[in-house]
């Protein structure tokens, strides 16, 4: 699944201030397609007190299944125009390695607006011995103590898939994603009908009648207990893992996602 992330924007002096994931449900936990994906974002809808004018971007997708575990490659780059006509660009990226079993993961994770880095966060988030914990790389940085229930985003992808296969419609996990302190969300997930994908577009004629569920997630900031969400991402979820029609939803914009180029890609051999 997609680790979409929330778009950081510097709310100072005029200038306008974003791509995860419960215990397996089976012992042999489910196969995530490998996969490039594309996605182009336009502008949908401005909230009524936005200070921006105008939002276009794109994410860059790459999943690879390996024997042990999963990799991870996200970019999304956004340009955001202010209602004074200031341009920001923002440029996310964040690489993750997660072992089969959910347990651990690795994480890279950096944030750029307009060029000057924000954030940058490494480092290992693991579960063992029935406690939970992330150690980053700089020792500057505070190591977390995570809930003991916590999952990470491909385990999440997995279990969201397993449960729409057993007919479930709610979800709900707190799940750390590598972004930093602000990478721990409780997030809830509303799993549609079962439909199959039987008019795909020219780029998506390798998903035809494949099994999809349409897909709402909302992820809250566990650090300021609200009830409204942070923010929403909606999606066509297939049974491989694949991700299609996103719908990004902030609190001062929302945005839609269409798939321009789409790949599968060779799994590792595994004995």
């Amino acid at each position: 699944m997609i680790k979409i992330t929330k778009p950081k924007i510097l709310l100072l002096a005029g200038i306008a201030n974003l791509l995860a994931w419960i215990a397996p449900l089976t012992a042999a936990p489910l196969q995530l397609a490998s996969h490039q994906a594309v996605y182009d974002l336009k502008l949908e809808e401005l909230s009524a007190n936005s200070v921006i004018e105008a939002v276009r971007g794109r994410i860059v997708l790459r999943l690879e299944q390996q024997c042990e575990g999963m990799i991870m490659n996200q970019r999304m780059v956004l340009e955001m125009v202010n209602i004074e006509g200031g341009t920001i660009v923002s440029d996310y990226n964040l690489s993750t390695w997660e072992d089969k079993e959910g347990n651990i993961m690795r994480f890279d994770m950096s944030n750029r607006l307009n060029g000057q880095q924000i954030d940058k966060y490494s480092g290992v988030a693991q579960r063992h011995q029935g406690k939970a914990s992330v150690t980053f790389s700089d020792p500057e940085q505070d190591d977390m103590e995570l809930p003991v229930t916590v999952v990470f985003p491909a385990e999440h992808t997995r279990t969201i898939i397993e449960a729409a296969l057993s007919g479930q419609n709610l979800l709900s996990a707190k799940v750390f994603d590598g972004n930093g302190a602000e990478g721990l969300s409780d997030t809830l997930a509303v799993i549609g009908k079962r439909k199959s994908f039987t008019n795909p577009s020219e780029v998506l004629t390798e998903l035809k009648d494949q099994t999809y569920w349409p897909l709402q997630l909302s992820f809250f900031d566990l650090r300021e207990q609200m009830n409204e969400p942070d923010y929403e991402v909606g999606m066509k979820m297939f049974e491989n893992g694949v991700a299609t029609d996103l719908r990004l939803k902030y609190q001062d914009f929302s945005l839609s996602g269409k798939m321009s180029d789409f790949s599968f890609l060779e799994p590792e051999k595994c004995s």
